[in-house]
């Protein structure tokens, strides 16, 4: 795989000739170098998709198939509809949000859903002893998203007595909108890279996941199948996606007794001998089914 821009295509279509040109729905992208550039902005026209419309013209030239994910859907289709317009092929993370596109493009391309999925290569289990705190990797915010947040606080306040470390994913934002609640038992850390997640998995005998779309049978977090590739213990909301590829892999709960019930019991006793199973049943379902291996050669069955 290579990271093309604008600037560099010309080098990667022409000599190292690509199989498919893959566009996911980044804020940033590689080193910020997409930012403003693929999401939609109605209120900032200077911000916008041009750029990616001659990126896609040149790989159209070359006969390269052009791929776009949309691993924002279930949230954000209408911030990212104007960019997937331009693609042959379009995947999206939420089976639910087929019939928008349908309805949304006149000239309909293939459609499918693409899951989310973990790598290896990165995420993989290691024996550790773990620190019997709960930890949670991402964002939180005061404005959006109210079911996530609720959950959240949920989950937040029943992790009083365990404790909970936080790496902020939006530690570099200045707006109060993303800061996590101030509790004594919360130690909000600075966002750390992707590489570093798997490690904090294991090392914790909890991890949170909360899925922000919690009516989709194919929409759940990466964060989620991460934490499985690690071996980590996973306690998260229960969503259909969930239960329909991970309920016999993590803890769900949805109510601050079952949490403080569940919390309570790992401090003090840690992994039962069930945990234990289920964290290895769970880290070789992701193997078999949830790579982006897998989920690379069902783009490739779908172009070619």
């Amino acid at each position: 795989m290579m990271n093309v821009t604008y600037w560099n295509s010309l080098y990667v279509f022409d000599h190292w000739k690509p199989d498919i040109l893959l566009v996911e729905s980044a804020w940033e992208g590689f080193w910020g170098g997409w930012r403003y550039g693929i999401a939609s902005y109605p209120d900032h026209p200077e911000r916008n998709n041009a750029v990616l419309d001659c990126l896609v013209g040149r790989a159209r030239d070359e006969s390269i198939p052009t791929v776009f994910w949309n691993r924002e859907d279930g949230v954000h289709f209408d911030r990212f509809i104007a960019s997937a317009s331009l693609f042959e092929h379009i995947f999206t993370v939420d089976e639910n949000m087929i019939p928008l596109y349908h309805a949304a493009l006149k000239d309909t391309p293939s459609l499918d859903v693409l899951m989310f999925a973990a790598q290896p290569a990165i995420h993989y289990p290691a024996l550790t002893e773990p620190d019997r705190r709960l930890a949670f990797l991402g964002s939180y915010s005061r404005h959006l998203h109210i079911h996530r947040r609720q959950w959240q606080d949920m989950a937040f306040e029943a992790a009083n007595d365990i404790g909970l470390t936080v790496y902020n994913r939006n530690s570099r934002r200045r707006s109060e909108q993303y800061r996590f609640p101030s509790r004594h038992w919360i130690n909000v850390k600075k966002a750390i890279a992707h590489t570093r997640t798997a490690d904090v998995y294991r090392r914790h005998i909890a991890s949170l996941n909360v899925n922000t779309v919690d009516n989709s049978r194919t929409a759940f977090s990466r964060r989620l199948v991460e934490i499985i590739a690690s071996g980590g213990f996973a306690v998260t909301n229960t969503t259909p996606a969930v239960t329909r590829h991970f309920r016999d892999y993590c803890e769900t709960i949805d109510c601050e007794e079952d949490a403080r019930l569940l919390f309570d019991r790992l401090s003090k006793d840690g992994w039962s001998h069930r945990d234990r199973e289920r964290k290895r049943a769970g880290t070789d379902h992701v193997l078999r089914h949830h790579t982006w291996r897998h989920r690379l050669g069902q783009i490739m069955d779908r172009v070619t």
